[in-house]
């Protein structure tokens, strides 16, 4: 635990500047990226409010909570990913931490949401892949550059 609280007050800064930069490319992913390979937008806002049982014109709240998990709930999962494991910060353990998300979305949240599993095994489930994937390798690749310091 020790280990643990060490590396999240190492560089507080690492922690932020990683979750934004990650969460801007998951951003671009899920709005650019998925409107070519599937038509329309990605939209976790829905799929967390939906698994918390928000109203539909709640749906800021879901963003909030999207953003937030992305700028600092999942980039603090990282770190203790990566204490725990004793991998390295880098690109290859941000995708397994992307993976790892992925797994998560495509079932934990999907049952709460009351969703098939893993988006029902569509373009959106590679779509949602290649987002999470994306989002794991950028935050682990900042935080590679921060800790070279």
């Amino acid at each position: 635990m020790l280990k643990i609280r060490t590396e999240l007050l190492r560089n507080p800064i690492a922690l932020i500047v990683a979750g934004v930069i990650a969460t801007v490319v998951l951003a671009i992913f899920m709005e650019g990226v998925a409107r070519i390979v599937l038509g329309g937008p990605m939209k976790p806002a829905a799929l967390i409010c939906q698994a918390l049982g928000l109203d539909s014109s709640l749906l800021w709240v879901g963003e909030i909570l999207h953003y937030g998990l992305g700028v600092i709930g999942f980039p603090i999962g990282y770190i203790v990913f990566k204490v725990v494991t004793g991998m390295q910060f880098g690109i290859k353990s941000g995708l397994v931490w992307g993976l790892i998300l992925w797994i998560a979305a495509g079932t934990v949240m999907m049952m709460a949401a009351g969703q098939p599993l893993f988006f029902g095994f569509g373009k959106t489930m590679v779509a949602s892949l290649v987002a999470h994937l994306a989002y794991g390798g950028v935050l682990g690749g900042v935080f590679e550059r921060f800790d070279e310091r």
